[in-house]
């Protein structure tokens, strides 16, 4: 396995020291009276004027030592179990965009619950893909019931682990009794995990207090909430790296720290979603090399906190499939992959993470297969020198018929492209692959031409129907 390390052991020192010094003498702001009661009441210093938190230090390391260090992500699918905190490494598609480039026409519009559930049969459908964020909001849905229509959506064709917002308190009962009419009990709830949901702060040193209230009422059945701040180097954080990578972590342990405190054990993730600032354009650069850096790093401070974590990358800045988005795939892709994150992410889209091509999702596979091979590295000992069959083979022969060559390949010694192609010119020439984003576009069609897979049966969807009326009915008031 490829070793990489982006922070040093000194500069990860700097961060959690200076980490807890701003929690307790900075600390964080939410306007949640609940949350400012219960914080003051553990020994937090309050400023109920301004909603501010100063945390003392033993009160953030006394939380995450409650943070548990490993847990399980499943699915719809039973075979779908993502161990988490335990050293392995998957991939989740990207969360969020609301255009969408049609498959047929190519026109760039907003995205519909009908794209979200292509996208989910589709992600479905790849085995390199191991968990499903949104990729697209169905911008045709009512506001207050959106995330709720859209997991009910999710769950009839993509069996792979959900993860979504919920928004306030209110939404939280009715995604309590989906889940329950999909999975039979609260209990099953706690032991499947099949859901978790996002927590972004308000960068800087801010929290939503809608979202923070929901997910503690969520905390009671241990639905795993992944914090992930987004901090723009340059604009809402200072422009050197390092602090970048420090207020992401503030803001983590600072969310961390409330949880704990309302819900002590409750799973949570180490999320990261940075980058920079582009300053001739002023918008978020999520291609940019630094975007690499910064979550690469921020998967090494979960790995000192031993909390699971999830981090960004795989991104891009290009309008459309091609150059750009292949180059900044895979510089914002490998580096933060060879860091380690529990969970990677995400896949599918550009136009920095707004707009969806399904056909990008076969496209990011090639990327991905390249970088995990790189991660493998070089295997190494005896079993691989093969020291003794050159001997065998002597000056002048081959090693094709070697029982050895077929065994290795099979062991995915050599990486074998699924989409790129390495024929000859005149083979390259009559392929479909001459065209590569034709060729990508031709497998989206054929997966969703095939008969979708039904995860829940009628009497679950009839269930869940009426949970949707109820909500609508009681949100929409």
């Amino acid at each position: 396995m490829l070793n990489y390390k982006i922070l040093t052991n000194e500069d990860i020192g700097l961060i959690h020291e200076r980490s807890l010094d701003l929690l307790e003498k900075t600390g964080v702001t939410v306007k949640s009276e609940s949350i400012l009661e219960k914080m003051s009441d553990a020994g937090c210093q309050v400023d109920r004027s301004s909603f501010n938190i100063k945390i003392p230090a033993h009160l953030v390391t006394e939380a995450i030592e409650n943070t548990p260090k490993e847990f399980a992500l499943g699915g719809l699918n039973a075979a779908i179990t993502l161990q988490l905190g335990v050293g392995n490494s998957y991939l989740t598609t990207d969360g969020q965009g609301c255009f969408v480039s049609d498959l047929h026409t190519g026109q760039r519009r907003e995205s519909t619950m009908q794209d979200l559930a292509d996208s989910a049969v589709v992600a479905d459908s790849l085995d390199y893909i191991d968990m499903y964020w949104p990729l697209v909001s169905a911008t045709d849905a009512t506001t207050e019931t959106r995330t709720l229509e859209e997991l009910a959506t999710i769950y009839r064709h993509c069996g792979k682990h959900l993860q979504t917002d919920i928004f306030n308190v209110a939404q939280v009962p009715f995604f309590i009794k989906a889940l329950e009419a999909i999975l039979g009990n609260a209990d099953q709830i706690r032991k499947r995990k099949i859901l978790s949901v996002v927590c972004c702060p308000v960068t800087p040193l801010k929290y939503e207090e809608n979202m923070m209230e929901a997910y503690i009422e969520l905390g009671e059945y241990e639905v795993p909430i992944n914090i992930l701040p987004m901090p723009i180097s340059g604009a809402t954080a200072p422009a050197s790296l390092l602090s970048t990578v420090l207020l992401n972590n503030v803001e983590v342990l600072g969310a961390v720290t409330i949880f704990q405190t309302f819900r002590p054990g409750v799973p949570l993730i180490y999320g990261s979603s940075s980058s920079i600032l582009d300053m001739r354009s002023g918008l978020f650069a999520v291609g940019a090399p630094e975007e690499g850096l910064l979550n690469g790093a921020c998967a090494e401070m979960a790995k000192y906190y031993k909390m699971p974590s999830l981090v960004s990358g795989l991104s891009s800045d290009a309008k459309e499939p091609g150059f750009q988005a292949a180059l900044e795939k895979m510089a914002t892709g490998l580096v933060p992959w060879l860091a380690g994150p529990d969970i990677f992410g995400g896949v599918g889209l550009l136009e920095t993470c707004q707009c969806l091509y399904l056909e990008q999702l076969i496209l990011d596979e090639e990327i991905f297969g390249f970088m995990k091979r790189i991660k493998t590295g070089i295997r190494g000992g005896n079993d691989y020198i093969l020291s003794d069959l050159i001997s065998e083979v002597g000056a002048g022969g081959h090693y094709l018929s070697q029982k050895s060559t077929k065994t290795l390949l099979r062991q995915g010694e050599h990486y074998i492209p699924k989409v790129l192609s390495r024929d000859s010119f005149e083979m390259w020439e009559k392929s479909p692959k001459r065209d590569l984003l034709g060729f990508a576009r031709e497998k989206v069609n054929k997966i969703l031409r095939e008969p979708r897979h039904e995860y829940l049966d009628d009497a679950v969807v009839t269930e869940l129907n009426k949970v949707m009326a109820s909500a609508k009915k009681s949100l929409l008031k």
